[in-house]
């Protein structure tokens, strides 16, 4: 238009040359067709939600190494969702899309592109029976869609370079969601989190490790008056062990406490059960020695060093109630014993010893039936007072090895 107004200055002039030659170039068609776009008008931005999920920003991202990203971005808080999926259809958008709003709810406005699956029937039709107002923007005018776009292009730059040499897609496309989630972002007030806009909460990561672990408050006890059972260490107990489809009360042992109401019990086939106090009921414990009269004890005192003897000695031990022969007996006569196997001749041993021998009194049986029989009754005429002591346990402290001190011995 100015190189035209300048050439016709040159050569001609009339009135309202000028005005002439401007509204001829607009007129021409040809002009129009090819000239530069408009300068851009000021951006105007969308409405500012009050509250988490009232408007959502959703898109596709890819594909990326044959796999597309459904993208959603909450316009209030930036709290992200990334589902991966290897197609784009609306029946499969529509599907995410349920899910997703199940875990965080229905959002008032759903803001998307033109895309097919985004103006098909049936997703207007599930925007329908949701109550969701759809707004699709401009065609070809991603900055419409602005929220959306831009996340876009920050998730594909960030999973190239968590993927720099190590890790799979989906390890990137978590350690993104959980990174973004938590970092402080300066579009929020007070350049919060969106974790912390949006659910009101920090969420926890490796990070908190920094921090000293906070103090436990002790859970505050029910004025019931009844006392909450519990066993201490050694205590005999029926613990529940589960066999297969079932169950059975095996006896056991208290070894430790782990926990309010969590035990180690060692039971009776060699194992350690990590049992609840619910799983757990008292046992009495039971001697399994019989019991036995005063008289009873102090026969058996009285007849264990007699019944040793005669083992050693190879001799049968014949009960002093078994009636021997009506003949009054022979005064007794001692009998000396040096070794345990002796051969008896008359009334001593055939060899004699050094050693302090014991008197033993002998009463020989007056039965003469043959030297065969009145050898065996003068062996079972034996009789030998409590004289053998039992050998005494020693009293030293014993102590396991030092090596043993890092395990924990039962």
């Amino acid at each position: 238009m100015q190189r035209m107004k300048a050439l016709a200055r040159s050569y001609a002039y009339w009135p309202s040359m000028d005005t002439d030659i401007t509204d001829f170039v607009r007129a021409c068609q040809q002009c129009a067709s090819v000239a530069r776009s408009p300068p851009h008008s000021p951006p105007m931005p969308w409405p500012k939600p009050t509250a988490p999920w009232q408007r959502v920003h959703v898109d596709y991202a890819g594909p990326i190494e044959g796999e597309y990203y459904l993208l959603a971005v909450d316009s209030f808080s930036k709290w992200p969702e990334i589902v991966q999926t290897t197609r784009i259809t609306s029946a499969v958008t529509v599907s995410i899309l349920r899910g997703l709003f199940a875990r965080l709810g229905m959002p008032a406005t759903l803001v998307s592109d033109n895309g097919t699956q985004f103006t098909s029937a049936e997703f207007a039709e599930f925007c329908t029976s949701n109550g969701i107002e759809h707004l699709t923007t401009a065609p070809f005018h991603p900055q419409s869609n602005g929220q959306a776009e831009r996340f876009v292009d920050t998730f594909k730059r960030a999973v190239k370079k968590i993927r720099e040499g190590r890790g799979s897609m989906q390890e990137a496309l978590d350690t993104f969601l959980l990174t973004y989630r938590s970092t402080p972002n300066r579009a929020l007030p007070d350049q919060k989190s969106p974790s912390e806009v949006m659910f009101g909460r920090k969420i926890r990561t490796c990070l908190e490790l920094l921090r000293p672990p906070p103090v436990r408050t002790p859970v505050p006890t029910s004025n019931d008056s009844k006392q909450p059972r519990s066993f201490h260490r050694d205590d005999p107990v029926y613990a529940k062990l589960h066999i297969r489809n079932g169950w059975k009360w095996v006896p056991g042992k208290i070894v430790e406490k782990i926990g309010d109401v969590m035990y180690n019990v060692w039971v009776e086939n060699r194992r350690m059960l990590r049992s609840h106090i619910n799983q757990l009921r008292s046992r009495m414990a039971t001697d399994t020695t019989p019991k036995q009269s005063a008289g009873q004890v102090t026969s058996r005192q009285h007849s264990l060093p007699l019944d040793i003897l005669l083992g050693a000695w190879n001799l049968p031990n014949h009960s002093p109630s078994t009636p021997t022969s009506a003949t009054p007996p022979i005064a007794p006569r001692s009998v000396s014993v040096s070794s345990p196997e002796p051969t008896l001749i008359g009334s001593e041993p055939a060899c004699a010893s050094s050693t302090p021998r014991h008197e033993l009194p002998v009463v020989p049986s007056t039965s003469s039936s043959s030297p065969t029989s009145t050898s065996t009754d003068f062996e079972s005429a034996i009789e030998v007072e409590p004289m053998v002591e039992l050998p005494r346990r020693s009293s030293r402290t014993r102590r396991p090895p030092v090596r043993f001190d890092p395990y924990q011995l039962y």
